[in-house]
């Protein structure tokens, strides 16, 4: 994920300890006039890479993953620097990934977002210093919001929302198959995956499609399931899904205090995808919900019939705001003080964009209905229990709490990756 602070406060470490773990690799701090510029790096992709990166006078920080970066780079943020020198502020229409980019140029600093905001900034004035950063560092700080691009001027300390589409959508309902959904999903896992990364899996199709594709592609993966409520999460579809994929399947822990809340949960999940794997990535199911049944079937909706015409209700509640963004931040805090980075299968921009193209008889066909499809070519049961979800439960409650670990190796031989 890495994490980032540009401040006018000369303190030194100010903030370091809220932001550092996010990005333990490395911290580096610049100074460019009376601006300074602070990138905790979380090495995953590429070579290990301090920012920010100058070149040609300006300066770049990137928070996140670029997927379709050209490899021959030495890293994800040469390709983004290239295609800002290429296109301009419209180089994000050239960018596959979960990023916010940031390019310091002069006085000016521009903040580029994906089409979700999957990589936190905040705007904070503190007396008569201002800050820009990964997490939230005062009650009073401002968000930037989802798929826009904002400019700060350093001198009058004035912001510009430049642009608030970056990426426009087709509303067009054209495509009478599943068939490139599913295609555009595989791809939207593949590209996440990384060596060592874990899956956080539960009985639901969302997580479990993901480790069915994994399975299918010959993806080594670890995985850990919540099982924050045991009743309510359909353990027959995930043993299922772990009897499939065959891994070394086992209790590592098993937390009963009855006290242990939501938060507590969320942290001990994390704690212990770093002990057992060591993993810095954690992929997840998260957008199915938000994208794909947009709550229908958890009535948290204000549609639920999908329209012949889109337009009549896009963007809906859920794909920027709602639970997109509250699930989106709250997960991504959790990560970020344990040095993971999260990769949500279903924030992909091709995959999100064929399914809005997809035709109403097929959206209002079934709830999910190509994940469930997915599953059941494997005869794995689909969840019984639809309100479920991962680490789903009420905090007001105490709970007996069992977690679940296993690590998934397929290819030991020369096709191994």
């Amino acid at each position: 994920m890495c994490t980032f602070q540009i401040t006018n406060n000369s303190t030194q470490n100010i903030n370091h300890n809220i932001l550092q773990p996010g990005g333990p690799d490395l911290s580096n701090t610049i100074k460019l006039d009376d601006v300074y510029i602070t990138h905790h790096l979380l090495s995953i992709t590429g070579d290990f890479t301090p920012q920010p990166v100058e070149r040609e006078g300006k300066h770049f920080l990137l928070m996140g993953e670029i997927y379709n970066y050209d490899k021959s780079l030495p890293s994800d943020i040469y390709f983004g620097i290239e295609k800002y020198f290429e296109y301009g502020d419209k180089f994000t229409e050239h960018l596959d990934g979960e990023f916010l980019f940031i390019v310091i140029d002069g006085n000016t600093i521009d903040f580029f977002s994906d089409p979700w905001s999957t990589r936190q900034a905040y705007y904070t004035i503190l007396d008569d210093k201002w800050y820009f950063t990964t997490l939230r560092i005062s009650p009073d700080s401002q968000r930037f919001l989802h798929n826009s691009h904002y400019r700060f001027h350093t001198k009058d300390t004035t912001i510009e929302l430049v642009n608030d589409e970056l990426t426009s959508w087709n509303l067009e309902q054209n495509i009478n198959s599943l068939d490139e959904v599913v295609n555009s999903f595989e791809e939207a896992v593949i590209k996440r995956w990384t060596p060592n990364s874990t899956l956080f899996l539960s009985g639901g199709v969302d997580s479990s499609a993901v480790a069915l594709c994994l399975h299918k592609n010959k993806k080594t993966f670890n995985a850990i399931s919540l099982m924050i409520k045991p009743e309510h999460e359909d353990q027959e579809s995930l043993s299922a899904v772990v009897e499939l994929c065959k891994p070394p399947y086992y209790n590592i822990n098993e937390i009963t205090d009855e006290y242990l809340d939501i938060a507590n949960s969320q942290c001990e999940i994390r704690k212990q995808t770093k002990l057992r794997f060591n993993s810095k990535v954690v992929l997840t199911g998260s957008g199915s919900d938000e994208f794909i049944d947009n709550y229908i079937s958890k009535n948290n909706s204000e549609f639920y019939v999908w329209p012949n015409n889109l337009n009549d209700i896009f963007p809906y509640s859920h794909f920027y705001k709602g639970s997109s963004r509250i699930l989106l931040d709250f997960h991504e805090r959790y990560s970020l003080n344990f040095g993971i980075e999260n990769r949500n299968t279903f924030y992909d921009k091709k995959f999100v964009q064929c399914w809005l193209n997809t035709t109403p008889e097929i959206k209002n066909d079934e709830s999910k209905a190509f994940l469930k499809d997915y599953i059941r070519e494997y005869n794995i049961p689909i969840s019984k229990f639809p309100r479920s979800g991962f680490g789903r439960q009420n905090p007001q409650k105490p709970k007996n709490i069992t977690f679940h670990f296993y690590s998934k190796t397929i290819f030991l031989g020369e096709n191994n990756e």
